[in-house]
This record gives structure tokens, sequence and C-alpha cells, in this order.
């Protein structure tokens, strides 16, 4: 729906233009222009208001299920309902912008119900001190990095969901400061450099750390030899030291490449033997990411990107997880063993996408078999070490004013004791209704 809104507001400022043109080799006095129905307004205010319904398959005998949901007894399906409100505000004055997105939400099923309370996702205060300077505080997303389902280079914000990669993330709360220049005659044409600190101390930002530290980053931008090309850096903190590259190039107006390669030092790595056994070593990790976007002469856009985990489990890691899973959840088990299990998967277990190499590929229509205002699309994720996939098929609709509608089916399969097959539901099917103001 946004798309389409800023097209139509791009037809009509290219419109507008014409009229004007014409106006001169006419009549100056017969055709008028009125700027400021296109200034830029005070204050700004937009939403959405969201009714979701799901059916899942459930995989009740799995261990992730007796980890969800311990101590229910199995059941073959399960329907869930929820409900989200976003609201979005803005205030333009001067060289300050003001802006907040808030969101509530409420969900409920047979097992379990939950609440969140209306939240800050993002907002903060935003200065332009003067043409390519700015300062800014407040909660924010960075969205560093190229890739499209996963981006290793994401250091100061909480991990895209590669099963729905556009879905809105909350940011946290940080400062920062950028500046950006144009140059000319020379390979690179635009430099842009932005520092920031990302404080912890116990309480403020307790997803991104506990302890008491700035948590200082760094970003030079360049675009050089017609590529985006990134270089991150995150200092010692409340998290591993880690740094990082990203690149983006056009080789046609259809083709496009990206990639990203980030190392971090002395991180944390557990883990555990089929007898519960865990061991924790801190190793230097390299993740990176390759990936092309295509759009074929059919208009169909094409998504494909191998992604490297390097602090991602074997196929063998995941086999003797489970094996542990098996023991200890089974009936009787000791109830030390018991207990273990949820820290041995808040180590690094139970993380989306806790594998070492994946596979994700999406090809996207608009508008198939001419159906207007309608969108297709199919993607794929392998867990390519011990082969376990999901497929998601999905349809969306927004020929009705400010409405979307959306579907999908979500597949999961593999051999036992493999990622996809180990999880909580076998298959998803999610239908929404969003209604934007």
């Amino acid at each position: 729906m946004s798309s389409t809104l800023g097209q139509g507001r791009v037809a009509l400022a290219a419109l507008s233009g014409v009229l004007l043109l014409g106006s001169a080799c006419v009549s100056a006095e017969e055709f008028s222009f009125d700027a400021s129905e296109f200034a830029q307004k005070t204050f700004e205010f937009s939403g959405f208001v969201e009714q979701k319904e799901e059916g899942l398959k459930l995989r009740s005998g799995s261990p992730a299920f007796k980890l969800a949901y311990p101590g229910e007894p199995g059941r073959d399906g399960l329907l869930r309902s929820s409900s989200t409100l976003e609201l979005s505000g803005k205030a333009n004055l001067g060289d300050f912008v003001l802006d907040a997105r808030a969101q509530a939400s409420l969900a409920d099923d047979a097992l379990v119900s939950s609440t969140r309370k209306p939240s800050v996702m993002e907002g903060g205060l935003r200065w332009s001190a003067s043409p390519g300077l700015s300062f800014d505080a407040g909660k924010r997303v960075q969205r560093w990095g190229k890739g499209y389902a996963w981006s290793p280079v994401a250091m100061v914000e909480r991990p895209k969901d590669a099963n729905d990669p556009q879905a809105s993330r909350e940011g946290f709360v940080m400062a920062s400061g950028e500046w950006t220049k144009s140059l000319s005659g020379g390979p690179v044409s635009t430099v842009s450099l932005m520092g920031l600190v990302v404080p912890t101390d116990g309480s403020m930002n307790r997803d991104f750390g506990q302890s008491q530290d700035l948590n200082p980053a760094a970003r030079l931008y360049l675009l050089a030899w017609d590529t985006d090309i990134d270089l991150m850096w995150r200092a010692k903190g409340a998290r591993p030291a880690s740094f990082g590259v990203d690149f983006s190039r056009n080789l046609s107006p259809a083709l496009e490449i990206h990639g990203e390669w980030a190392r971090t030092l002395d991180a944390p790595r557990t883990t555990v033997s089929a007898s519960g056994i865990t061991s924790s070593d801190r190793v230097d990790v390299d993740s990176y990411l390759l990936g092309l976007r295509y759009l074929s002469q059919s208009e169909v856009t094409w998504i494909a990107e191998y992604y490297r985990n390097g602090a991602g489990y074997s196929a063998q890691e995941f086999d003797a997880y489970y094996q542990f899973l098996d023991l200890a959840l089974a009936p009787g088990a000791p109830a030390a063993l018991a207990s273990q299990t949820r820290s041995v998967a808040q180590s690094g277990y139970a993380r989306p996408n806790p594998g070492r190499d994946y596979l994700y590929l999406k090809a996207s229509v608009s508008e198939p078999f001419n159906w207007v205002y309608g969108a297709a699309s199919v993607s794929t994720m392998v867990n390519l070490n011990d082969h376990s996939y999901q497929i998601t098929p999905e349809l969306s609709y927004t020929g009705f004013s400010n409405w979307e509608l959306r579907g999908r089916l979500i597949l999961l399969a593999g051999s036992a004791r493999t990622e996809f097959h180990e999880k909580t539901a076998s298959q998803r099917l999610e239908v929404y209704a969003r209604y934007f103001f």
C-alpha cells in the first residue's frame, strides 16, 4: 500500500510539472500551482490495526513442545488469535524532528495468553545541525547490512526474523552522530561516518547486555566504483568486540549482488553432549552472507542468499542436543537434568536459525495472472548441514483502500533430530487483516 501511495505522489508531481510547462506556452494566468500543497507537514500521524488468526499442526511429542508447554498433555492442533495496534507520530520542527512508534498486542490460544503493554518500539529526537551533519538520541533500529533474510554485520540491533524479514522490530536506546559528504572527480562519490553508543546498566537495553557499558560502535559508508560499501566496528563491552564489511552492487538494471562478513572476537559458545555434559569455550567467530536479487523478464523477483553462521551448530551437535532433550524430558528423568534443559536451550540452541549453513530462496510477483492489487510469493529456507527445510507460499491483496489482507502457509520438514523437524509445529497457517490510517 505504501509503495502504491508513493507512486501516486510521484505521478501527481510529474503531472503538475507538465501542466506548468503547458501554462508557459499558452497563458501565464490560465493555470496556477500551489507549492504549499506539497510542503512538509508539521505534524504527521499514522498507524495500523491488525487481526491475525493462526492454525498450528503440533508435534506434541517433540522436545520443543515439551520445553514450550511444560506439563501440558499432547495435542494435534492449536488455534491462536492475536491483535496488534501500532501508532506512529512525527513533528517536523525546522532543524529538529521528533518521532515515535509505539505498539501494543494481545495473543490468546488454548495453552497460553500473553499481553504486550503499549511500549515504544522506536522514537527520539533528530537534529540536523548543518547540511551533512546530524545528531540523534532515542530508541532506534539501525538496519545495518545488505542481506534480506539475515545480516551478520547487524551489530547494534535485534536480529531479523528470517521467516518475515520485513516485520517491524524494536530498537535499542542509543545516541548517534552522522556526517555525510558528496565528492566529485574520483572513484568515491559519497562518504559517510556514523558513531554511536548503546548504553547498558542492567535495566537499560537489557536485551543487549547486563553489564554497565557505553558499547560504542561506528560505521563508515562509501559509494565507490558504483558500489555501496560499509565498514562496521563494535567495541568490547556488554557484547564481544566485532568488526565487519558489507557491499551491494548493481551488475545490470535487473541484477544486484550483495554480501556481508563479520568477525566476533572471544565469543562464548556452549555445546552439550547426549548425556548432558556441557562445555563452554570462547572463540573467534566468522559469519558471512552472499546473495543476489534478480528481476526476470516476466517480472518475477528472485532473492537467493547463502548464510554462514560462524557460531552455529553442526548436524552432529544438533543430534547430540536432541538426544540430551529426549533423555532429560523423559518420564522419570532426574529433576536436575530436566531443569538443565532450559539453560542449555537459552545458551544458543533455541536461537532463531542456530545451524551453521543456510540457503534462502524466494520468488515473488506482483499482480500474477492479471490479479490486480494481488501479490504472490514462495520462499524456502534450508539447513544445509542436516538437510531439514521449510517452505512458505504466501498471498496478499491490497485492493481495498487502506487495507492489506495476507495469508501464508509454513511447512516444515526433515529427518528426526534435525532443526526444522524438531520445531513445535510441522505446519502453520497464518491469515491476517491490517487496516492502515
